[in-house]
C-alpha cells in the first residue's frame, strides 16, 4: 500500500508531452465508463513580463485557464526568463485558451499568450479524449 501510495501521489507524470493519469484500481472500475474532463497540462506563458513572475501573479494567470498544480523548477526559482511552464489541470471539453488578459500590478494590461506542450483533441460526438469524428469524417471526405 505504501508503495501504490507513494507512485500514485509522487506525479504528475508524462509521456512524450503527454500526460499520464494514474488512479487507484477498483474492482468495479470500467474503461468505458471512465470519463476525463479536467487534464493536467503543461502551458508555457512566453515573454511574461518579470512583474508577473511572483508566486501569486503566476498563480493568477493560471487560475484564468484551471487550476494551477506546479510551476517547473526553472520557473519557480527563475532560471530562465524566456517563458514560465506550469502544470495546470485544465478542462479539455471546451477550446483551449491561446491567451488571457492579464493585469500589470500598475493597472495597465497586455494579452499573454498560451502555448501547450501538448493539446489533446476532443470529440464533442462520442465525448472522448484523443480523437474528433469531425476531424475524421472531414479528411475522409477529403480524399473521396
Amino acid at each position: 500500500m505504501n508503495d501504490m501510495n507513494e507512485i500514485l501521489y509522487s506525479g504528475p507524470y508524462t509521456m512524450n508531452k503527454k500526460p499520464l493519469i494514474l488512479k487507484p484500481w477498483t474492482v468495479n472500475f470500467d474503461f468505458t465508463k471512465e470519463f476525463l474532463i479536467e487534464i493536467p497540462l503543461w502551458v508555457k506563458l512566453p515573454n511574461l513580463p518579470m512583474s508577473c513572475w511572483g508566486g501569486q501573479s503566476l498563480s493568477r494567470i493560471a487560475s484564468a485557464i484551471g487550476k494551477p498544480l506546479y510551476a517547473d523548477e526553472c520557473t519557480s526559482k527563475q532560471k530562465r526568463i524566456s517563458y514560465d511552464r506550469m502544470l495546470i489541470e485544465i478542462n479539455v471539453t471546451r477550446a483551449l485558451p491561446t491567451s488571457v488578459t492579464v493585469w500589470e500590478p500598475d493597472g495597465r494590461q497586455f494579452e499573454q499568450a498560451i502555448d501547450y506542450d501538448w493539446k489533446c483533441e476532443f470529440c464533442e460526438e462520442c465525448l472522448k479524449i484523443g480523437h474528433s469524428c469531425k476531424k475524421v469524417e472531414n479528411e475522409q471526405n477529403h480524399y473521396e
